[in-house]
C-alpha cells in the first residue's frame, strides 16, 4: 500500500488492539506474531499522523482521536465485509436480477411455483418474469433480452442449452354440453373427426408439435382450426365448435362451459424445458439449478 492510503488488515488489527486493551491478547486472536500487531500499528499511526493508542505498563489505552477513528474503523470494516460477502454471493448468482420469460401453458401453477421458489431460495435475486410467445425464445434468449425461458419442448437455434423442468399430463377440453365430456376418460381417437382449436406453430411451435404429434400417435391426423387465438379459442369449444388438447393445470382456470376430460390408455404430456444461453452468468445458472431441484422435489419428472 502507498503511505496515503489505508490497508483494511491494520484497521482490522486496531480495532482488535482498541477492544481487547492488549497487544498480546489482539496478537492471539489475529494468530500473528506481537511484533507483527506492533509494526502494524506504527505504520498506521505513521499514515495519520496522529497517536491512536498510548502504551502503558499494565495496558494499551485508547486516545481521544483512536475512539474517532475506531467507530469511523467499525463502518469502514463492517462495508468491507458486506462488500466481500455481496461478490462471493453474485459469483454463486446469488444477487442480481434474473430476467425470466414464460410463456401462456406455464402460467397457471408451473411458473407461480417457481417464482415463489426462487424467492424462497435466491432471497437477494431480484426476478423479472415477463409472458412471451413459444416462438420467440430462442430470439430472446440470443439477443440478450432475457436471461432464461420456460417453454414448451422444441428445437432452438444452437448457443441455447436446454433441461427439462416439467412433465405435464394432457387433457380433451371439451364443451360441457357435449354427451362425451361426461366420460371420465376418452379416447383421443373418438375426436378424430372434429377440429381441434390450436394456436399456430408460428406462435407456440413447442404446444403445437406436441398436439399434432399426440394425435398421429393416436392413429389420425387432425384437422386444425388455427384461425382461433386467445379467448377466442375457449369460445369455440364452449360452443361446441372443436375440441382441444390441453395441459392438466388448466383445469381450474378454465372459463364457463368447458370440461376436461382425461384421455384414455393414453400417457400424453408436455415437457416443459428451462432454456438459457451457453456460458450464461452466474445468476442463470443457479437459477437453473435451484429449478432443477424443485422439479425433483414436486415429482415434476419420471424418476
Amino acid at each position: 500500500m502507498p503511505e496515503s492510503g489505508l490497508d483494511l488488515r491494520n484497521l482490522r488489527t486496531f480495532v482488535v488492539v482498541a477492544e481487547r486493551g492488549s497487544f498480546t491478547r489482539a496478537a492471539e486472536e489475529l494468530h500473528i506474531a506481537q511484533q507483527a500487531v506492533s509494526q502494524q500499528i506504527r505504520t498506521l499511526e505513521r499514515t495519520l499522523g496522529v497517536t491512536l493508542l498510548r502504551r502503558t505498563s499494565r495496558r494499551v489505552e485508547i486516545t481521544a482521536e483512536g475512539n474517532v477513528f475506531l467507530a469511523d474503523c467499525r463502518r469502514v470494516l463492517a462495508a468491507a465485509d458486506r462488500a466481500a460477502s455481496r461478490v462471493k454471493a453474485a459469483a454463486r448468482g446469488e444477487v442480481g436480477t434474473l430476467r425470466l420469460a414464460y410463456t401462456l401453458t406455464t402460467v397457471w401453477e408451473t411458473t407461480p411455483r417457481l417464482l415463489s421458489y426462487l424467492s424462497e431460495t435466491l432471497g437477494q435475486v431480484k426476478v423479472e418474469a415477463r409472458e412471451v410467445f413459444g416462438a420467440d425464445v430462442g430470439q430472446l434468449l440470443t439477443s440478450e433480452r432475457t436471461d432464461i425461458a420456460i417453454a414448451p419442448r422444441t428445437v432452438y437455434p444452437s448457443g441455447l442449452a436446454t433441461r427439462p423442468l416439467r412433465n405435464e399430463e394432457m387433457r380433451i377440453a371439451l364443451s360441457s354440453s357435449d354427451p362425451l365430456a361426461q366420460r371420465k376418460r376418452l379416447d383421443l381417437v373418438r375426436l378424430a373427426n372434429r377440429p381441434f382449436e390450436l394456436w399456430p406453430r408460428d406462435m407456440a411451435p413447442g404446444f403445437y408439435d406436441m398436439v399434432v404429434n399426440t394425435c398421429r400417435t393416436a392413429g389420425f391426423e387432425p384437422e386444425l382450426d388455427e384461425r382461433a387465438g386467445g379467448n377466442t379459442v375457449w369460445q369455440n369449444i364452449a360452443r361446441g365448435r372443436g375440441v382441444a388438447l390441453i395441459n392438466a393445470s388448466l383445469a381450474e382456470q378454465l372459463p364457463g362451459g368447458i370440461a376436461l376430460v382425461e384421455l384414455a390408455g393414453s400417457t400424453a404430456t408436455l415437457t416443459y424445458d428451462l432454456v438459457w444461453r451457453d456460458g450464461e452468468g452466474p445468476i442463470a445458472q443457479r437459477a437453473v439449478q435451484v429449478a432443477a431441484g424443485l422439479a425433483v422435489g414436486l415429482g415434476w419428472l419420471p424418476d
